[in-house]
């Protein structure tokens, strides 16, 4: 042995025991908390109402997770489990909580964590109609006691009948000028009919508002027409050209003579033609069938106006009658008697 050795020798003896045993027990504890430091992790334990808890395991276990930070889960809870690269951990709890549905005059409650009207109805399995909605909307996102309400919404059609009026027209004729005052109902006035349809939104059966969707006439109203007198009037209701000073402004040739009124059941003249205001019988040889005219009276009380050559009679034709005035009623062509008129061949 040489000499340094010896001294090594003497010193290691001379060194306490109780060093040795403190070195050993740091380096088992260095050992021990290198392990650990390997093998545990930091969880944070936290929930959607504010709680939050920290916790150093080895345990990756959700449930056990749960039971080292003394939180519990209820039925409708949910949990998630998140874990780093790092060690560190995090478990969240979102915490159920109720919503409450109004429909069709109940309530419905549903305990949830999430979600959006349309899915809390889904889980109760309540369908909306064509026309229902909710309030808040389908899309909105629910929250603890919410009260989401379901309007039930249908429309209604109502049908109802409405007079309309008639009025009152009058047509005007020199053909009364025997008795002005006299008036003659040419047609009786009726109402007509309107069916009009209206349409009331309903909402969770109350009526909410009413529109008119429709109206369809069903009936047509007819006027009441009355002959009055009014001078200058013309009775026929025929045109022609424009009138200068009560004469036709062109016609080809012009008759003076006596003119008397008729009136007849048959419809057609000997023409073929038809009878009515502005058809006149003359002597076909004078004056040929459908040829246009213009009579008036050459005193002016009575003005027969525009008319048609469509009628013959045995007066015209044996020329004690240049003309006879087709009238509608027995009282017109009685009081057309016996007159002298101008007739203007147009």
């Amino acid at each position: 042995m040489t000499q340094l050795q010896e001294r090594v020798r003497r010193c290691a003896v001379a060194i306490p025991h109780r060093f040795f045993a403190g070195v050993l027990a740091a380096s088992l504890l260095f050992i021990t908390v290198y392990f650990l430091s390997g093998v545990l992790n930091t969880v944070s334990v936290t929930d959607s109402e504010g709680s939050s808890h920290s916790v150093i395991t080895w345990q990756t276990d959700p449930t056990q997770l749960l039971k080292l930070a003394g939180v519990t889960v209820g039925e409708h809870d949910r949990v998630y489990y998140t874990s780093y690269q790092s060690g560190r951990q995090v478990l969240h709890v979102q915490r159920a909580f109720p919503v409450y549905v109004q429909v069709d005059g109940g309530q419905q409650q549903l305990t949830l964590c999430s979600g959006t009207v349309e899915e809390v109805l889904g889980q109760c399995g309540i369908v909306l109609g064509e026309h229902d909605y909710t309030e808040p909307s389908l899309n909105t996102q629910v929250a603890k006691d919410d009260v989401i309400t379901v309007h039930r919404v249908e429309y209604q059609d109502t049908v109802v009948y409405e007079s309309i009026p008639y009025e009152t027209e009058y047509v005007y004729t020199s053909s009364f000028f025997r008795s002005r005052n006299r008036t003659e109902v040419m047609q009786e006035g009726r109402e007509g009919t309107n069916e009009i349809t209206h349409r009331q939104r309903v909402v969770d059966g109350e009526v909410e508002s009413s529109q008119v969707v429709s109206v369809v006439q069903t009936v047509a109203p007819r006027n009441t027409i009355i002959r009055a007198y009014q001078k200058g009037a013309p009775v026929s209701s025929l045109e022609g050209p424009e009138l200068v000073n009560g004469v036709p402004s062109s016609y080809r040739a012009v008759y003076t003579g006596r003119a008397t009124g008729y009136t007849a059941s048959r419809g057609r003249g000997a023409s073929g033609l038809g009878l009515y205001y502005g058809t006149v019988a003359v002597n076909p040889n004078q004056i040929p069938y459908g040829s246009k005219l213009y009579i008036t009276s050459t005193d002016g009380r009575l003005v027969y106006g525009y008319a048609i050559a469509t009628d013959t009679g045995g007066a015209m034709l044996n020329g004690s009658v240049l003309v006879d005035l087709f009238m509608e009623t027995y009282y017109e062509a009685a009081a057309v008697g016996s007159m002298q008129v101008n007739v203007y061949v147009i």
